[in-house]
């Protein structure tokens, strides 16, 4: 009986360490994916970006991107410059904040002509100075000296002179002067009429200048880049259509067109080009191009460039060669952004 009491003991005993082992095992989640899903809020300008590219990875409008960091045209960024992405980021912290003072003092804005100022130390800097008051008073007191008010001998004799001098009858007409130059060479000298303003040139398109380099030279195509009020868009490569809008894929924004590697590739409506290069993560050489004010379209996984920044093209003109930079065959990866929003290109394209 008693071996049988010291069995069940000792069982009870291993069951209850293993249920406290259980127990007290950490449970494990997998964050990564609820990581990936946070947006950033904040990013670093790296060597080579643009405004306009960084606004575009991040589903951004590049002007609304400016004005979250107080960036002005030309909009120029440097490397390390820390980007805040939305309106509820807090300012980098390497910023300094117009209303701190050093010494632990703090400046408090009040409105003119009253209120209050708060600080920390001795407020005697407040009171009026009785010296200068008093000084202000015995000057605007005081007359002014004897000789400053006697004219001088200069001024008495150019008064004299004067007085003087023969006055003319009021009846008697007064002749003009002669002219001093004969009529011919008076026609010689006349004015040559002004030449009219000539009108200003079109400002550089803003947000293409790229980070680290030197401020870019005015388009060397001798064109000038005009936003248009309607794009007349048009297929930018020929192909077969293999992926659409918001199908599959590490890029969903745009639609996928088939094709082989190295055929051109053209800009679907005209502008200028905002950004090329392969700084954007999965979309290997890629094309920025602004239509106008809204509308911005992208050309991805291409070969090779044709163009650079601030380059301005027209519709149909070939921009790149179709490749598999950052793909997995030879396709072009096309999108349509309103507003740095995504658009589904099928939209916009006509039918063929």
């Amino acid at each position: 009986m008693r071996k049988v009491f010291l069995v069940s003991a000792v069982a009870m005993a291993v069951a209850g360490c293993a249920a406290q082992q259980e127990y007290s095992t950490p449970q494990v989640r997998d964050l990564s994916v609820s990581r990936e899903s946070t947006p950033a809020s904040h990013y670093t300008v790296e060597a080579g970006d643009t405004l306009y590219g960084i606004a575009w990875r991040h589903d951004m409008d590049y002007r609304d991107l400016a004005r979250l960091n107080q960036i002005g045209p030309p909009y120029r960024i440097q490397p390390g410059q820390q980007l805040r992405l939305s309106d509820a980021a807090a300012a980098p912290s390497g910023e300094s904040r117009s209303g701190e003072l050093g010494q632990g003092q703090v400046a408090t804005a009040t409105a003119l002509g009253g209120g209050t100022a708060a600080q920390t130390g001795d407020d005697d800097w407040l009171l009026p100075d009785e010296e200068a008051i008093e000084r202000n008073r015995r000057l605007t007191a005081e007359p002014l000296s004897a000789e400053a008010g006697v004219p001088s001998d200069t001024a008495i004799a150019g008064a004299q002179s004067i007085a003087e001098a023969p006055t003319q009858p009021e009846s008697q007409p007064q002749t003009p002067p002669e002219p001093s130059v004969e009529p011919e060479a008076a026609a010689a000298v006349q004015p040559e009429p002004e030449s009219e303003p000539q009108p200003e040139a079109q400002p550089q398109d803003a947000g293409t200048e790229v980070a680290g380099e030197p401020e870019r030279q005015p388009e060397s195509n001798g064109r000038s880049y005009t936003p248009v009020e309607e794009v007349p868009w048009q297929w930018p490569a020929d192909g077969e259509l293999v992926g659409r809008f918001g199908e599959g894929g590490s890029i969903t924004a745009g639609i996928d067109i088939a094709g082989q590697k190295g055929q051109p590739v053209r800009a679907a409506g005209p502008g200028i080009v905002v950004y090329a290069g392969s700084g954007v993560r999965g979309y290997g050489n890629l094309i920025l191009l602004k239509h106008n004010d809204q509308y911005l379209s992208a050309y991805a996984h291409n070969d090779s460039l044709r163009v650079t920044e601030n380059d301005v093209v027209e519709a149909g003109q070939v921009i790149a060669t179709m490749g598999d930079s950052d793909a997995e065959s030879a396709r072009l990866h096309f999108e349509v952004r309103k507003d740095g929003q995504p658009q589904d290109p099928l939209k916009f394209l006509p039918e063929r």
